[in-house]
């Protein structure tokens, strides 16, 4: 007797998956193995706020127009020296032409000031002469209405440039951070960082010992490092906290409030206003301060930045974004742009907050040492200077995903996905892309690593895979400039 072999098979069912989440910040909170499908564990060097993959930020030489009147046609900013250490911006009201002219000054490794006004005709690089032995400090305040760049250090003392004059001292204080406010001057000088300086003086040049007198911090929340005035009061950013200084208008009158006591080090280079809010950072991740109360930001990505040293990071706000040039790990093993630097790097990342939507897009290669937001009535710019292989460079940013020429490398890794079925054997069949330009898209499991080359167009592609595993991690990387990634959908085929 015959008996029919009955095999037991399992059943499956083919299942879509949405991969679309692009606009998804970095989480490094989460370990890869538990992250959701779509969710991202690393980003770089893609423009993700629509949900599309996109053409990264990127930095080219700096150009603006030669004209208000023609603000379309732009020409180079010539650059003096092989090494850009500082870039300052200045606002002057010339009175003869009834107009306001808008310089950049910049300090070069030949110890020059050079400057430029950035809408007229640029022959040669203008030169301010000074005896600074290394890259001063810089302040902007006004003096007698008009807007000034102060700038003090050793071997120059103190100057003061405005548009129409430049005044020096070699006596008067070394200035850190100064502010007006109420009539008097505040400042806190190199000599003292424990102790506020003011006087009904505003000549900071003028300032003696018998023409000034201080308030002393001698506290928890350690030396002072920045004045803004903001809000009615003048607030003192201090290497552990926030303390507010109210002026009352009899002589001699303040009411000194302590805002906030951090944990961690407040980093004075990355503090920057934007509107009612001052965004700054700890080592423990991004802050924004409202005036009253200081608000931690929860940005997924912030673990790059743990355990990395940011004394040289430096923060900006533009357009309603905040800037922050740092330093970070991404703990991949692989060195994009900067990090492959010999000599090593100070920043290599620069994150890109924006204020009302909290979209977040990363910039990794770039060693950026300090920026501005050149703001004015005509072409309003971000200006950055660099470190090592670009140091003789003054850039602006652009979004068309190369830095000074070269194409960035860009990178969209998922975390480990298990399409909610632990521990099962799954099937990846094919997925759905619509890339206008060459990608690479690849699929990796425990039982293989597959590369696809994904060419340009503007249809929406099906690609086979036919990979089977536990789990998948998928990276999308460009290998142009160019890049426009959409509609990424997985089909995978689940036991029932």
């Amino acid at each position: 007797m015959f008996y029919k072999n009955k095999i037991k098979t399992i059943k499956t069912k083919e299942k879509e998956f949405n991969f679309n989440y692009f606009s998804l910040c970095p989480n490094t909170q989460i370990d890869e193995n538990v992250l959701e499908e779509g969710h991202p564990k690393v980003v770089y060097n893609y423009i993700t706020e629509d949900q599309t993959l996109k053409s990264g930020y990127g930095f080219k030489e700096l150009s603006m127009p030669t004209s208000p009147a023609n603000i379309e046609e732009e020409s180079t900013v010539a650059i003096r020296g092989s090494q850009v250490n500082a870039i300052w911006k200045l606002k002057w009201y010339n009175v003869n032409t009834d107009t306001d002219n808008y310089y950049l000054f910049y300090f070069n490794d030949e110890n020059l000031i050079c400057y430029d006004n950035m809408f007229s005709i640029r022959l040669d690089t203008l030169i301010i002469p000074n005896d600074y032995t290394k890259t001063p400090y810089a302040v902007y305040y006004r003096q007698n209405g008009s807007d000034s760049l102060l700038l003090s250090g050793e071997g120059g003392g103190l100057t003061i440039i405005s548009g129409s004059s430049l005044q020096s001292s070699d006596t008067a204080p070394l200035i850190v951070s100064c502010c007006s406010h109420y009539g008097m001057m505040f400042a806190i000088t190199a000599e003292s960082r424990g102790k506020l300086i003011y006087s009904e003086d505003t000549d900071i040049l003028a300032w003696t010992d018998e023409k000034t007198k201080d308030l002393d911090f001698s506290d928890e929340r350690g030396d002072l490092n920045k004045l803004i005035s903001f809000n009615d009061y003048i607030y003192i950013f201090r290497d552990y906290g926030i303390t507010k200084v109210s002026v009352y208008s009899s002589d001699d009158e303040f009411s000194i409030s302590h805002m906030y006591l951090a944990d961690n080090y407040i980093y004075p280079n990355s503090i920057s206003q934007s509107g009612d809010n001052i965004y700054f950072l700890e080592d423990s991740g991004i802050k924004v301060f409202n005036g009253s109360s200081v608000k931690n930001i929860n940005l997924d990505c912030i673990g790059l930045l743990k355990g990395c040293d940011n004394r040289n990071c430096f923060g900006v706000c533009f357009k309603e974004k905040y800037y922050l040039a740092c330093k970070t790990n991404f703990n991949d093993g692989k060195q994009v742009g900067c990090e492959k630097n010999e000599s090593g790097f100070k920043n290599n990342t620069l994150i890109i907050y924006d204020i009302n939507t909290e979209h977040v897009d990363i910039v990794r290669g770039v060693d950026i040492n300090q920026m501005i937001s050149f703001v004015n009535p005509y072409k309003s710019k971000l200006i950055a200077c660099f470190n090592y292989k670009n140091i003789g460079k003054i850039g602006e940013i652009t979004t068309d995903g190369k830095i000074f020429e070269e194409n960035e490398e860009a990178s969209f890794m998922s975390g480990k996905i298990d399409f909610g079925l632990p521990g099962k054997n799954k099937k990846l069949k094919y997925f759905h892309i619509r890339s206008l330009y060459d990608c690479n898209i690849q699929i990796i499991s425990e039982n293989a690593n597959k590369n696809i080359k994904i060419k340009g167009s503007n249809k929406i592609q099906k690609i086979a895979v036919n990979i089977v595993g536990k789990q998948f991690q998928i990276n999308i990387t460009k290998t142009e400039a160019q890049a426009n990634i959409s509609n990424f959908i997985l089909t995978v085929r689940v036991p029932q």
